[in-house]
């Protein structure tokens, strides 16, 4: 048969996919899915029949049935097509359902349910009758993983700190017989166990198992080498002629696992600026907690939402050691007088005139230079974003670097600092972006570099020492190294006793954390700082966008490779906490403290989006706001908002009997400061 008859043209494969369920994969990766369908999403249907909040959705691998689940103990399996139940499973738990999933290779006649119970089930869909569970879980079990290639098993993270395999086939004793299904437990930076609150398992690569917990790390462990991690226990070195801080012990003769498996069982991962190794402390310590996290259809990437952060992407085939404090290393060389030295002077201290850009490029940047210019930095790093996607050179890099200076919102100083190094790294001796590398080091309390790089700077560029820039520079580092003076004088005691377990998981933590990679994007303009069930996914037939619900009852849309910001819907009167895209139409399934469940489709050009947003720089500000202020503040705001509009709540009604004043009054206001 000649290859053009084995060819298809849409219409065919349209036609065709009525008939078979298995060509719509085919279809999906065939078709091309334009920017401009992402504009016409809307609403295309909503699925009735749940009593409380929808807590959880999974499609099943082919898209025919989309399962939800919900704070009314029920899960729900619908058609998604003709928008009907296909039925109903009463289940037996006895708190919020958390999680569902179908379990690979059962007909999709098998689903896994993780509650708020401290429990598990698995239930036949058919029958509606509950097949197995699991109680030994001491803490809510927040979300189920599946692999597609093991049957009748499943994975389950809980608020006990505990990551479970579950398998069907296998009966054991709660909670007696808890060791033999725990795969491992998370402890923290303290030592001590923090709660699990998410997991993925990567569907091209099975043995790769990705962890969120109430921490800031991202746990990637490889299944076939995590026995290794009790085989070994790390120390600090005592050898001064060690080239490591770390030492490694063998608690376990008997073990056969060697360092370079015990080394290879664990990779974390961090957004560098809140990563906690830097010279000074941030002004107010953040908490932070990874409230969801799923792998690339690909399986090359791992998405990250953060409550009280952004959504970021990061690069799982990149093997460079791009961690926080190792940034700035780029620029550094071999210096005859030792490394920071301000006697170091490179060649060619002239900065070297930028390339020509193309004519497309150039007028992008103007337009973000005008922008800039007019403070709306904002708008101007979109435009800087579209310029880098399709030329990238020093002068791009080094202006969207001053942007997100000016702008200075949560990890703006942090994304500038990665930008200077590129710049740098592009054109070596550009000088704008020497002297704002500088300036975001000192931000983000990377002192002795910032100060290694200002020498640098005065000594290629020494008319510039008498710019108000420079001399402002000058004083924050003086002042900053004054309060580092200070808190070295007057450290805080600590009268903590650390037993020698707790040390052992201190410094493992250390280690682990010593070697994070950084993200390779960032995605903001949403707020997560109200629920732990956050979602963010990949959406397209080529991955090519980014979709995550938000506090202000919003769902955002990104492009994946600028960050820009693409769509904004109104997807529930409170919060969209689940976003699942259909495995292959352009479809897109959401729920969040409403009952219902929303189907998202391209609508029609003759049809009118009443739940499209247009403000996208008003609503991310606003956003980034609310997500920085004192969650109490929200809290005791919200409080006077509903008691204003007549509606006494009940934490209205708590804080009064506790505290004796009412919320409204100026006597509760110095009470409270």
């Amino acid at each position: 048969m000649s290859s053009a008859t084995n060819r298809r043209n849409i219409l065919q494969l349209i036609r065709d996919r009525e008939l078979n369920d298995h060509i719509r994969t085919k279809y999906a990766l065939k078709s091309n899915l334009y920017y401009k369908c992402i504009s016409k999403l809307g609403l295309l249907a909503q699925l009735e029949g749940h009593q409380g909040c929808v807590n959880c959705l999974q499609w099943n691998l082919n898209g025919s049935t989309l399962a939800s689940a919900s704070d009314d103990y029920q899960v729900i399996l619908w058609d998604p097509f003709l928008q009907k139940v296909k039925t109903t499973i009463k289940t037996l738990h006895r708190g919020n359902i958390f999680s569902v999933k179908f379990i690979p290779s059962c007909n999709d006649d098998i689903v896994a349910t993780g509650a708020g119970d401290w429990s598990s089930h698995t239930y036949n869909v058919t029958t509606g009758h509950k097949l197995s569970s699991c109680n030994c879980s001491h803490g809510r079990v927040k979300r189920l993983a599946v692999a597609n290639d093991t049957p009748s098993v499943y994975w389950s993270a809980s608020e006990d700190g505990c990551i479970s395999q579950h398998d069907m086939r296998m009966s054991h004793e709660c909670p007696t017989e808890k060791s033999k299904i725990t795969l491992v437990t998370i402890y923290g930076q303290s030592g001590k166990k923090i709660e699990a609150k998410c997991l993925d398992i990567n569907q091209l690569k099975t043995e790769q198992l990705a962890v969120g917990a109430n921490d800031q790390y991202v746990r990637l462990y490889d299944r076939r080498m995590i026995r290794s991690l009790s085989s070994f226990t790390v120390k600090h070195s005592n050898s001064k002629n060690s080239s490591s801080e770390f030492d490694f012990v063998c608690t376990d003769n008997s073990a056969t696992d060697t360092l370079n498996q015990f080394q290879s069982a664990l990779q974390y991962y961090v957004p560098g600026h809140i990563h906690p190794y830097t010279e000074i402390l941030p002004k107010k310590q953040r908490s932070y907690v990874i409230t969801y996290l799923t792998f690339s259809p690909d399986g090359q990437e791992l998405l990250v939402n953060y409550g009280g952060d952004y959504v970021y992407l990061y690069n799982l085939m990149d093997q460079a050691d791009n961690a926080f404090f190792n940034i700035p290393k780029v620029m550094k060389v071999p210096r005859e007088h030792g490394e920071g030295s301000s006697l170091d002077i490179t060649d060619d201290p002239v900065p070297i005139p930028h390339s020509t850009l193309p004519d497309k490029v150039e007028k992008l940047k103007l337009k973000a230079n005008y922008l800039f210019e007019k403070e709306e930095y904002t708008a101007a790093i979109y435009i800087y974003n579209e310029a880098i996607d399709i030329y990238q050179c020093s002068v791009l890099f080094s202006n969207r670097a001053a942007a997100y200076i000016k702008r200075k919102w949560e990890g703006d100083y942090y994304a500038a600092l990665k930008d200077c190094v590129t710049a740098l790294k592009l054109e070596p001796n550009h000088m704008k972006a020497h002297f704002r590398l500088a300036v975001c080091l000192c931000e983000l309390g990377m002192l002795k570099d910032s100060k290694m790089y200002l020498d640098q700077f005065t000594l290629k560029y020494p008319l510039y020492e008498n710019s108000i820039a420079y001399k402002g520079l000058q004083n924050d580092l003086k002042n900053e190294e004054a309060k580092i003076r200070e808190r070295r004088a007057y450290p805080t005691p600590n009268y903590e006793v650390l037993h020698i377990e707790q040390v052992e998981k201190i410094t493992s933590e250390k280690y682990f954390s010593s070697r994070s990679k950084d993200y390779l994007h960032r995605y903001y303009g949403h707020c997560n700082t109200s629920t732990d069930i956050k979602e963010a996914n990949f959406f397209g037939n080529k991955n090519q966008f980014i979709v995550a619900g938000s506090d202000d009852g919003l769902f955002f849309v990104w492009d994946k490779h600028t960050e820009n910001n693409l769509l904004l819907l109104k997807g529930d009167s409170s919060i969209v906490n689940c976003v699942q895209p259909h495995p292959s139409e352009f479809m897109l399934a959401t729920s969040g403290i409403d009952n219902e469940v929303k189907l998202w489709s391209p609508l029609s050009d003759d049809v009118d989006n009443a739940f499209k947003v247009e403000n996208y720089k008003r609503t991310a500000r606003i956003n980034q706001s609310r997500m920085m202020a004192d969650p109490f503040d929200i809290i005791m705001n919200n409080m006077r908002r509903d008691i204003l509009e007549g509606n006494e709540s009940h934490e209205f009604h708590t804080v009064r009997e506790q505290y004796g004043v009412d919320p409204l009054s100026d006597d509760f206001d110095c009470l409270m400061s």
